[in-house]
Formats: structure tokens, sequence, C-alpha cells
């Protein structure tokens, strides 16, 4: 599995290179993607796995309930596919953003809206390295173990309830009080 530092390091660099286009909103993931994407094809085969790796143990620890319940808020709903693209987005924002995002799913009323800042459930970044792998290699990345639990971590609540969404993620709810993208 690839260093923590050198994965985020990885992961910096290929957003420093759109802010330094000028570059909002989804267009910021796009090219994130395409840069990210260059890097790990002049790593070896062995080095892309080991991002890959890298990157869904990270995913994992992101797998909670008030992140969940933040997605949900913000997109106006959001399934198990949409909370894996959510989840991939905040790795995109680089190793602060998404580590604080885990720790206080409320601090996303402080980001979501900045200019840098994509669409959160914006599909693609999770699939940078096994695009990486394909083209190096011509092959399939071969598929790690999951370290995800089974259920999300912390407490449940219905997403849909403004009341228990406020009391959960009261900042959130405090800056978009309608539900919804």
């Amino acid at each position: 599995m690839m260093d923590e530092k050198k994965f985020w390091a990885m992961i910096e660099e290929s957003r420093k290179l759109a802010a330094k286009k000028g570059l909002k909103g989804d267009a910021v993931l796009d090219d994130q993607i395409e840069s990210l994407g260059a890097a790990l094809v002049a790593l070896s085969p062995e080095e892309i796995v080991d991002f890959n790796e890298r990157f869904y143990e990270v995913h994992a620890t992101a797998y909670v309930w008030k992140l969940w319940g933040a997605a949900y808020w913000l997109g106006g709903g959001c399934g198990n596919d949409g909370f894996t693209d959510f989840r991939a987005t905040l790795i995109s924002l680089g190793e602060k953003r998404f580590k604080q995002a885990v720790k206080n799913a409320d601090s996303l009323a402080e980001i979501v809206g900045q200019p840098d800042v994509p669409y959160l459930q914006g599909e693609g970044f999770q699939y940078v390295a096994g695009n990486a792998y394909k083209k190096k290699t011509g092959k399939e990345i071969p598929l790690g173990k999951s370290s995800r639990s089974v259920e999300p971590l912390g407490e449940k609540w219905d997403f849909d309830d403004f009341d228990e969404t406020e009391e959960h993620l009261p900042k959130l709810v405090e800056k978009f009080p309608e539900m919804g993208d």
C-alpha cells in the first residue's frame, strides 16, 4: 500500500495544477482526474495498485452516517452509489478538507459553494487508478481487500426529517435550509 504522505501529496499536486489554471467547480475535478491519471501512468503498475489500495483505505474511513446525511441533504437524496461518489470527491479535495469532513461532517457548510469545490456527488475520481492501470498494462486493476464495514459508523437518522438533520448538521442546514442541489 502506498505511503499515506505520498498518496496525499499526489492528490494535492493534482489539485494545485487545476488551481493554477483558474478552474472552478466541476472543471476542477475533471482536470484533477486528468492530471492525477497522468501522474499515475508514470508510475509502475505495482505503484498504481498501491495507490489504489491506499485510496480505498482512505475512502473507507469516510463510511459514516453523518457524512451520508450531509451528502443526502446537499444532494436532495443519496443512495449507495452516490455516497461512493461523494466520498471519492471528498478525497479529491485534499487531506485537510477530507479529514475535517470525516471528523465533523457539519464542517462541509464551510466549503460547499467555494469556487474550487465541485459537485460533491460527481462521479469519476474513484476510477483514476483503475483507468491508469488499464492504460499502462491493458488489464483491469487487481482488486484489493475492502476495509469497508458492513454498516456505516455512527448514528443513523431519518435524513428526510428537517429537525433530525438540523440536530446532527446545524451549520449545514443553516446554510442550506432547503434539501437538494
